[in-house]
Parts: structure tokens; C-alpha cells; sequence
């Protein structure tokens, strides 16, 4: 062999393996491609479980459409439920009164118990918003005393056939010759237990605030009344459901009351909603 085919092979060798060394690493390469592709993707964390929702404050709408139900049961001669869904349920009532203006001091042996009012002082500057609950300790038109209550107050709903929380709307004169039909009757029974806070008993003190003008200007009249705002728990009667109604003719709609226990009683004005006073236990 010449020295000259000896040189040629020395110096093809280094390249041939350079070239194999080169396809080996792109197998390699494309192997752990594969491997890469084929490899599961990381499984997606676990859902977080839903933090339970916060029981709603059951208002005028909730209600009224509860006592509704009630009533048609209690027409239809069905006994109440025991285990009312509605105990110990946060709720919220607005009453509207005063809407269409003042209404004056009834007289003397009158009872106007059970439905708020405001009037003008007597010398017409200040006007003085008074409410008095009724007291049915010994029974009211849904039924006799309730027993495990050592006293009950009554709240008269106004328009209960309304879900609105403020003034209704002025409707034509109504003739002195016609007599107007008896209205639904829906109330709230303020129950109060052996030993419970005092808010909502029927007493001398009604809960009365007076509102007085700039200086010595009158206070304006409420541009839409005012509202009695009352807030608590729903409470079931001695029976066991929170709404109790009572037929007394087949003919009419059953009167029903809703037991309560108040936690707060305010006044606000209809207009703004701005809280004019407020009582709470204690």
C-alpha cells in the first residue's frame, strides 16, 4: 500500500465517525421527543368546595309570599307544618305610613295600637312620628294567647297586597255612600319569651321621635312618608310553624300573623331611606 492510501484512510475515519456519532444523537434526540409527547399531562388540582351561602334576609316580598301560601293552606283546611323551613330566618319588614300626610292624635279611649302614624305638635312646627305596638298577650284575630310567651305585640302590615316597600298610589276619592270591603289582614306578632329583651312590648312608652325644622321654620312634610322598619328572626308559634292564619268565614281571605323576635326597630325617611331613629335591646 502507498503512503498515499495510508494518509486517505487516517483521514477518512475521524469523519465517518463524527457522521454516525451525529445520527445516533439525533435518534436519541427524537426518541426523547416521544417520550416527552407520550408523558400524561399533570392532573388539574381538585376543585375547591363551595363555601356555603349565607342564609338571605328574608324581606316584604319573601313574606308576604310565604303568608299568601299559609292563608291557601289554612282556606283549604291544611294543618301548618311543624318543621316550618322559615324558624330562626333573618328577615326585614318596611311598613310605609304617613304617605299621603298627617293624621291627627285619635281621640281620648281610641286605640290606634299596631299601626305607626305621624302628626304635627301643636303649635304645627315639628312633626312627632309615634308607634305603639298592639297587645295580644291574651290572643289576636289569628287565635288564642300563645302559651311559652310571656308577652305578644302586634304590627299591622300595611297593604299587604302590596310587595312594594313604599307609598302606594293615591287613588280617586272614594264616596262616603260606598262602604269599602274588608281588607286581608297580615300582621307580625312581636313574641317575647320568659326573661328576652323588652323591644316590641306594648307599653305606656310607644316609640315616638320627633323631627323639628332649621331654626325656627316647621319641618317640611315627608315627601313620601315615612317608613317603620322592623328586623329580627322569624319565630314559630307554640304549634311549630312560623305563620299562623285563622278561617273565620269561608267567604273572606284569612287573617295571619308571623312570629317575630325583633332585634331592631328604626324609623326612616321614604325618600332618602336615611334611618331618622332606632331602637335595639338592651
Amino acid at each position: 500500500m502507498s503512503d498515499r492510501a495510508v494518509n486517505a484512510s487516517i483521514t477518512l475515519r475521524p469523519a465517518r465517525l463524527l457522521a454516525l456519532a451525529g445520527a445516533v444523537g439525533l435518534a436519541t434526540a427524537a426518541c426523547g421527543d416521544r417520550q416527552r409527547a407520550a408523558a400524561p399531562a399533570p392532573a388539574a388540582p381538585a376543585p375547591r368546595p363551595a363555601a356555603p351561602l349565607a342564609d338571605p334576609v328574608l324581606d316584604r316580598v319573601a313574606i308576604l309570599s310565604a303568608v299568601d301560601a299559609a292563608a291557601s293552606s289554612a282556606a283549604a283546611g291544611r294543618t301548618p307544618t311543624a318543621n316550618d323551613s322559615l324558624a330562626n330566618r333573618r328577615f326585614r319588614m318596611r311598613i310605609a305610613f304617613g304617605c299621603f300626610g298627617p293624621e291627627p292624635a285619635p281621640a281620648e279611649g281610641v286605640a290606634d295600637a299596631g299601626a305607626p302614624r305621624w302628626s304635627r305638635t301643636a303649635d304645627g312646627k315639628a312633626i312627632r312620628l309615634r308607634f305603639t305596638p298592639a297587645d295580644w298577650t291574651a290572643g289576636d284575630a289569628t287565635g288564642p294567647a300563645a302559651p311559652g310567651f310571656e308577652h305578644v305585640g302586634g304590627v299591622w302590615v300595611n297593604q299587604p297586597w302590596m310587595r312594594s316597600e313604599g307609598c302606594p298610589a293615591p287613588g280617586p276619592p272614594t264616596p262616603q255612600v260606598f262602604e269599602l270591603p274588608t281588607t286581608p289582614k297580615v300582621a307580625l306578632a312581636l313574641l317575647r319569651a320568659e326573661g328576652a329583651s323588652r323591644l316590641g312590648r306594648a307599653d305606656d312608652r310607644a316609640f315616638t321621635f320627633t323631627l323639628r325644622g332649621q331654626g325656627d321654620a316647621p319641618a317640611p312634610d315627608p315627601a313620601q312618608g315615612y317608613r317603620l322598619v322592623l328586623e329580627g328572626r322569624l319565630t314559630p308559634w307554640a304549634e311549630g310553624a312560623v305563620i299562623r292564619c285563622r278561617v273565620n268565614r269561608a267567604e273572606s281571605r284569612p287573617p295571619c300573623a308571623v312570629g317575630v323576635v325583633l332585634d331592631r326597630l328604626a324609623y326612616e325617611d321614604g325618600a332618602t331611606g336615611e334611618t331618622l331613629s332606632e331602637w335595639r335591646p338592651g
